[in-house]
């Protein structure tokens, strides 16, 4: 029987997690505990497929805990681009390379890679021009050289498609999942307890990029005056990133941030807060109004990119250029309170649709598509 290698590119195992690096361990994770034995093998009636994983020297972090019967290699002595690009690109060019985090080898063919979104194209105001010009690279090159493209919407597809020409077809989606959110045990810390005075509090949760649009939360805020709830922002920092801007600086005294939380923390929050506020002016798939649904906790979203194909009916909508349709999103939820308990069973119901075993199934059918053939 033939066997086929797919080494897994591990270079985000040394960062902290975030969306991205969410989506690759969950979904490695399922892959690992639904579908492969232990050791990493997936057996069709003519081929195995053989799972490894290749890390950069002195990786930080462990491999996902489904995953640690996967042979493990710790490929050259670079770090950092110069290892994915140099060491990764050059290693077992026969065998198959799986990149899940938006980057890859520029110039390697046997290839799989993951493309979460096409915000370097869609929104390049809000991007370190170093940065634009390297994703730009990667997606055009890499994008065109690799086997297939992975994206994570039907939306992100569209925008991949429009901004590099790549052949549709060859952009393939998979829906994520957010189901790990229901495995970790919440804690709401009593810091925040005491700062919100354990009165009613929204919740904004994302990096400080301008995409994100906090500043229409705060507007928002100052609409509903005396009778605004608190808001608690949470997110990592993206300095080196994201341009500075000075509508980053507006402070409220019904502001809460609290930086970057643990996911234990974060649940907590989803599920004591009056609602999630999503007002992001793009997405390529978003995450956490999904986690927040699992939770039951009713959603105000922006009504833009991909949010209405993720959220479906079980959101509270909003126009991101307007917080007054925020304001109104929230005073609704505060005062309608048979709207909020009919929401939040809509929004348990639709989250549910979307699970990382249903994903890590789609990862593995287009694997097995594209290496058959």
């Amino acid at each position: 029987m033939k066997i086929v290698t797919i080494w897994v590119n591990g270079r985000f195992l040394n960062r902290k997690i975030s969306g991205v690096e969410r989506v690759a361990i969950e979904m490695l994770n399922n892959l690992a505990e639904n579908f492969l034995s232990p050791e990493g093998v997936y057996s069709t009636n003519t081929i195995n497929f053989q799972f490894k994983w290749a890390l950069e020297p002195g990786t930080t972090h462990s491999v996902p805990q489904a995953t640690k019967g996967w042979e493990i290699r710790s490929i050259g002595k670079r770090q950092g681009h110069a290892w994915e690009q140099i060491d990764l690109a050059q290693f077992a060019p026969s065998d198959w390379l799986l990149n899940l985090c938006n980057t890859a080898p520029l110039l390697r063919k046997k290839q799989i890679v993951f493309f979460h979104d096409a915000q370097v194209y869609a929104i390049p105001q809000n991007f370190d021009w170093k940065f634009k010009w390297w994703y730009r690279a990667l997606f055009n090159i890499a994008g065109r050289r690799s086997k297939v493209i992975l994206t994570n919407s039907y939306f992100s597809r569209k925008e991949l498609h429009q901004y590099t020409h790549i052949d549709l077809e060859k952009i393939k989606v998979i829906h994520l999942g957010s189901d790990h959110i229901n495995r970790i045990s919440a804690q709401f810390p009593d810091e925040i307890r005491l700062k919100t005075h354990q009165q009613p509090f929204v919740l904004a949760v994302s990096s400080a990029s301008p995409n994100k649009n906090f500043t229409a939360v705060l507007q928002a805020l100052n609409h509903l005056g005396d009778k605004a709830p608190y808001c608690v922002i949470v997110g990592q920092q993206y300095a080196q990133v994201f341009k500075t801007s000075e509508h980053q600086q507006v402070q409220s005294d019904k502001l809460i941030q609290v930086g970057y939380v643990s996911d234990e923390v974060l649940a907590g929050l989803y599920q004591n807060a009056l609602c999630l506020i999503y007002p992001s002016f793009y997405e390529g798939f978003g995450l956490p109004p999904l986690e927040a649904m699992q939770l039951s906790c009713p959603v105000i979203a922006s009504n833009t990119s991909s949010i209405p194909e993720v959220c479906g009916e079980a959101v509270v909508y909003c126009d991101p250029h307007n917080s007054k349709t925020i304001a109104k999103g929230i005073e609704k939820l505060i005062n309608q309170a048979s709207f909020v308990s009919t929401l939040k069973k809509q929004s348990l119901e639709h989250a549910q649709q979307f699970n990382w075993s249903k994903s890590a199934r789609r990862l593995l059918h287009i694997l097995e598509e594209q290496i058959q053939n």
